[in-house]
């Protein structure tokens, strides 16, 4: 069964279903490069003071990496939902497991952080993405921001503190709401790098 995180900080009021990206293939090869995971909060956060949280999120891991059975998905009592507030798409399977969570909770914006975009080129030959589902392309680039790329619904860029323009920086996500609605007029996000 996987488990609902209960966010701090700026993601305090948005649940999330988190990864161990301390396990994740795809995070370890990219932990030692100069883009954004190179200076991945979520790795320095599992092996300090957030250690207590590995075992739950490497049991995700585990569940999202296998189909899910479809009476075993959870019903949502959210408005708002994020995947991978810490982790990274494991998978094609990981990604058809949030897919299904989407369709079963169509009341429930569902948005998915990736740098995965192989994985979403390849999902969308094959399957519709529900509408209630959000797609945002992880920028891993620091510094240089993009527009959104095709089959993504909105980017998430990181810059420099001194960078300007940035339009996420200091904001709470339940009250900015900007990533987690199709419609909220902002598709290309700018925050400071933490």
């Amino acid at each position: 069964m996987i488990q609902l995180s209960k966010m701090s900080g700026k993601l305090k009021g948005i649940p999330a279903y988190n990864t161990n990206t301390t396990s994740n293939e795809f995070c370890i090869r990219q932990k030692e490069t100069d883009t954004i995971c190179g200076k991945c909060y979520s790795h320095r956060m599992l092996s300090t003071f957030r250690k207590n949280c590995v075992p739950a999120f490497e049991r995700n891991s585990e569940a999202f990496a296998k189909p899910i059975r479809w009476d075993d998905l959870p019903v949502l009592n959210h408005a708002f939902l994020r995947i991978n507030g810490h982790g990274e798409l494991i998978n094609m399977t990981h990604l058809l497991n949030c897919h299904a969570i989407a369709l079963k909770n169509p009341h429930c914006n569902v948005a998915i952080w990736t740098k995965r975009a192989e994985l979403i080129r390849k999902y969308h030959k094959t399957y519709k993405q529900p509408s209630n589902l959000i797609l945002i392309f992880s920028n891993p680039r620091i510094d240089k921001p993009i527009a959104v790329p095709r089959g993504f619904d909105k980017v998430f860029n990181n810059v420099q503190v001194d960078k300007t323009p940035q339009n996420c920086t200091g904001k709470k996500c339940i009250e900015c709401l900007a990533c987690y609605r199709k419609d909220s007029g902002t598709d290309v996000i700018v925050e400071a790098v933490k």
